[in-house]
């Protein structure tokens, strides 16, 4: 089969951005949305962007509706907005009469299975898959297309032959709690709040020593920042708890308190940083007030790399095993994901003598003092 219409649910930042790439890509996309203003808004930012580039001709394969009766017709409905269980069911309810039969629904999905939203709302289980774009949408080329036991293969190839004509890079996983990308996210950035408790750095110091050491285009705390602390707050206890708990995953204390204070990044203007006009002017002041050794213990740039990097790479082979993925695949994700010039594999082969671990002496424990 092959997909060229284009139906998106949800006209938030996920679904404008895809819609934007789906049109540029010469694709008729209906968005859709329950609130107007949200619509119109996105719609608006659809047409500056293609006007600024010359492609206005281009609005015309775009409808803005509210009304799912007007996805008949489409080849594909991606679900682009975070919603409830409880929404879910309630949308997919009234989709479901309106779709064609050889129709694929594209569930988002990026923390939570695929599976159990399947069951839940009875959608068609061989044409039912998730999709999860990576941030920005428009520019990162990541998806994550997720399988099931039952997803049929010719539905599954024509999503990822649709994907690689708008230029994205699909990376087909198994079913499971986080993916691949959420799933690596986590120790990556609960490794770095486990030196921040300890003492080992300000945010700033442990983002530009990890940085400096493997080439990344962000540090721990930018990237959790810009996903928004309470995004990165949720996904932690889900994924800790779909996957029973390990304290290697436990949830931050910390990163908890800064969520419950609403300083929850970039969005908010403040998170472990301070933001104006999106650009990162200061660090977040009340963070002495939260970490009790902040910034005490002078520690070399490889020692934060390799604290850091050491559990994503323990988690990276752990999850290779789970879901039977490949090391390319993983390799990859997170090179995009994240803007790695490697990945955990790599990082794991090239910088083994950095990642050792190494005795620790009851000096290096502040609260001994």
């Amino acid at each position: 089969m092959e997909i060229k219409a284009i139906g998106i649910m949800g006209a938030n930042t996920t679904g404008a951005g895809a819609a934007e790439v789906f049109l540029k890509s010469g694709f008729q996309v209906r968005l859709y949305d329950g609130f107007k203003d949200s619509l119109n808004v996105a719609l608006a930012k659809i047409s500056w962007s293609l006007h600024k580039e010359g492609k206005e001709a281009l609005l015309a394969n775009i409808e803005g509706i509210q009304d799912l009766s007007k996805f008949k017709g489409a080849d594909i409905v991606i679900e682009a907005a975070a919603k409830s269980p409880e929404e879910q069911k309630v949308y997919f309810a009234k989709l479901k009469g309106h779709l064609e039969p050889g129709c694929v629904v594209a569930v988002r999905c990026s923390v939570q299975p695929v599976g159990p939203v399947i069951a839940a709302c009875e959608l068609p289980e061989d044409r039912t898959l998730g999709f999860h774009f990576i941030k920005p949408v428009r520019t990162n080329p990541l998806v994550e297309v997720v399988r099931t036991r039952t997803t049929g293969d010719a539905y599954l190839e024509a999503v990822v032959d649709l994907l690689r004509k708008i230029g994205k890079t699909p990376i087909i996983v198994k079913d499971n709690p986080g993916q691949i990308v959420e799933r690596i996210t986590r120790p990556y950035i609960l490794a770095a709040l486990r030196l921040l408790d300890s003492g080992k750095g300000h945010p700033h110091e442990i983002d530009e020593a990890f940085k400096a050491v493997s080439g990344a285009l962000t540090g721990p705390f930018e990237m959790a920042d810009f996903a928004g602390l309470d995004s990165d707050c949720s996904a932690t206890d889900i994924i800790f708890t779909a996957l029973g708990s390990p304290e290697r995953l436990a949830p931050s204390p910390t990163l908890r308190r800064l969520v419950q204070y609403g300083q929850l990044g970039r969005k908010a203007t403040i998170g472990f940083y301070i933001y104006e006009e999106g650009r990162i002017v200061g660090e977040n002041p009340i963070l002495p007030n939260l970490v009790k050794y902040l910034g005490l213990k002078k520690t070399t740039k490889e020692e934060i790399f390799a604290e850091i990097m050491r559990p994503v790479v323990e988690e990276a082979k752990l999850l290779a095993g789970e879901i039977m993925a490949s090391e390319y695949d993983i390799e990859t994700a997170v090179k995009l994901a994240f803007g790695w010039p490697k990945g955990p594999f790599a990082y794991g082969r090239d910088m083994a003598h950095l990642l050792e671990k190494k005795k620790v002496s009851e000096f290096d424990k502040l609260d001994t003092f």
